[in-house]
């Protein structure tokens, strides 16, 4: 009698694992030199995919005018592009933890790179938008995987250094957007917009040629078959349904039945969602007809506020995960601190995103001198940083290599979902209630989410009893 093909659970992957600590092949165990070198691959492709994003707000008053739509219609090159990155991420991670790391950027950061050649080239509108969702949707897998490769390449000591490199760039691209895009919209049209994304893709694309595979399952499958001893995982092909539910079902899953991911998720995508309806926000107020009327460069100066706190942020992660966790693991021992001890940096932070909404909103509808609005995006930007790291961290430190991407990636399909629809509405939001009660409204919602961070750090170990994924003890 023969029996059915089945899909390799995870526990038919002890047959392939590592010779012991020393093993030359564990990523753990490569030279410096390499680790940072391939942390720095998803890096700067998240700072160039981020930086397509809002970069193209820099020229959505050009393009309405050309191709004759609206303000609002012309936004939706961004928020497409936005819906397009959380879609592509809950495919891009699943299928990393299936086939690899390194064939999923090697593969899709070209066809981005097509797609924006399309977006400049675009003769209408219609065009023009299929084009940037497309570009999004293969841009996609840079942001969702390389939260996995950085939990190959680094141990748990170490991750709350390294991490915060990856982690503030998809921050850090789109606060340098308008800044680069504001200039250039006045001295070369929104058409130039899509050659720099082009050209950045193809620098870190021939910077990224050379990377080695960092996924566990991968290295040591393709070293059985070097060595021509196959085991019952590397023989089996999984069969179509079970490719279908790990490749599309699985982040949706742990999105709604996860309540670490859950929570976390709707906390971060919130924030996501603020700091993306800046793009909207700061035209309506900084630039011209607004209050403070800004030429179009001028008003792009005012994101460097955002890359400020984005970067005061990321040394705040570090520094407290610096001073909390080597203490942390002479207590716990090394590897099994408990992972809402990741959770420090989102409770500091958490407190000075509604702080900073009150203070934007009011200061600027009283009128006050244009830095006063300008300084008090810095702090929610570092409190965004502090959330975001922290949380991704502690999902990751929750979730581990094996189901971490696949929980990021339904993380990032909310956070764009979000981010792509604020923007929509930001203008109308502070036309109708006004500067102040707007960024109030933000302001309010923020605080109800404040306790989410405290109360995984006090019942997180409970919820982690009952995952139906394998999880940190």
């Amino acid at each position: 009698m023969t029996l059915p093909s089945r899909a390799p659970q995870a526990r038919d992957l002890v047959d392939l694992d590592w010779t012991g600590p020393d093993d030359a092949d564990c990523p753990y165990n490569w030279p410096l030199w390499k680790r940072l070198y391939m942390t720095s691959i998803p890096a700067l492709l998240c700072v160039n995919v981020s930086f397509a994003s809002s970069v193209y707000t820099s020229g959505t008053n050009d393009i309405s005018q050309q191709f004759n739509v609206s303000r609002t219609e012309s936004l939706l090159g961004l928020s497409l592009f936005l819906w397009a990155l959380g879609l592509g991420a809950i495919i891009a991670a699943p299928v990393s933890e299936n086939y690899g790391r390194r064939i999923v950027y090697l593969t899709t950061v070209p066809i981005f790179g097509l797609f924006t050649l399309g977006s400049g080239l675009a003769p209408n509108f219609v065009t023009l938008i299929v084009c940037r969702t497309f570009a999004g949707f293969f841009g996609s897998a840079v942001v969702s995987v390389g939260g996995g490769t950085n939990a190959d390449l680094w141990r748990p000591t170490l991750a709350g250094v390294v991490y915060p490199f990856y982690f503030v760039s998809p921050f850090l691209g789109p606060a340098f957007g308008p800044v680069v895009g504001g200039y250039l919209i006045e001295a070369k049209g929104w058409r130039w917009l899509q050659w720099v994304i082009l050209f950045m893709i193809v620098f870190n694309y021939l910077y990224a040629l050379p990377q080695s595979e960092t996924y566990k399952k991968i290295i040591l499958e393709k070293r059985t078959r070097n060595e021509k001893t196959p085991t019952r995982s590397s023989k089996v092909a999984p069969p179509s349904r079970a490719i279908l539910q790990r490749i599309l079902l699985k982040p949706f899953k742990m999105l709604f039945v996860e309540s670490i991911v859950l929570f976390m998720t709707i906390y971060m995508a919130f924030n996501f969602a603020v700091f993306y309806s800046f793009f909207a926000a700061f035209p309506y107020i900084f630039g011209p007809g607004g209050h403070y009327n800004f030429t179009p460069g001028q008003q792009g100066l005012t994101f460097l506020s955002i890359a400020l706190g984005c970067v005061v942020g990321f040394v705040g992660v570090v520094y407290i995960d610096r001073r909390t966790y080597p203490a942390l693991e002479t207590k716990y021992g090394v590897g099994k601190v408990p992972p809402e001890h990741r959770l420090y940096g989102a409770m500091v932070g958490s407190a000075l995103n509604p702080a900073s909404l009150f203070w934007f909103g009011w200061s600027a509808n009283a009128g006050a001198h244009w830095a006063s609005p300008v300084v008090a995006a810095v702090p929610f930007a570092v409190g965004n940083i502090m959330v975001y790291s922290s949380g991704a961290l502690y999902i990751m430190n929750s979730y581990g290599s094996l189901h971490g991407a696949s929980a990021l990636s339904a993380n990032s399909l909310l956070r764009y979902a979000f981010g792509g629809a604020f923007p929509l509405f930001t203008v109308q939001l502070f036309s109708s209630l006004g500067t102040g009660w707007a960024s109030s409204l933000l302001g309010f919602i923020s605080v109800v989410l404040v306790p989410v961070p405290w109360v995984l750090y006090k019942y997180g170990n409970r919820i982690r009893a009952h995952s139906q994924y394998i999880t940190a003890a």
